[in-house]
């Protein structure tokens, strides 16, 4: 989710954002819905897990720049679902690169890529 478009910078031809970056995927290993739990809750909440797992290897190919957002704790979380569903939501911003065409400024229009792809998975399985 896009949280804000800060900053548009046609001499370095980049832009800036601020998002709500999330993952789902199933990892079956980690699946507690049959532990025959009293009381088991809708997902967990496990904090500093996310050393201890898979997680996918997504990057954005454009990124000039990114740093994760802390304050008191860093801004993200992680939730495991009874069926081994997890899901990773943190917030980022990002500094990205953006080929710039300024022949017809100011009558321009820009178009700047924005894709997350697989770091390791070039092709799809």
């Amino acid at each position: 989710m896009l949280r804000m478009l800060s900053k548009i910078d046609v001499v370095n031809m980049e832009y800036s954002m601020q998002i709500t970056f999330r993952e789902r995927w199933l990892d079956r290993r980690l699946a507690y819905e049959n532990m025959h739990i009293t009381n088991m809750p809708n997902f967990l909440t496990v904090p500093y897990i996310k050393n201890n797992i898979w997680m996918p290897d997504s990057f954005f190919p454009t990124e000039k720049a990114a740093h994760r957002h802390h304050i008191d704790t860093e801004n993200m979380f992680l939730r495991i679902y009874p069926n081994g569903q997890i899901l990773y939501s943190v917030r980022l911003s990002l500094t990205l690169s953006c080929p710039m065409h300024l022949q017809l400024y100011p009558l321009d229009v820009q178009y700047c890529d924005f894709d997350l792809i697989s770091y390791a998975h070039t092709v799809t399985v």
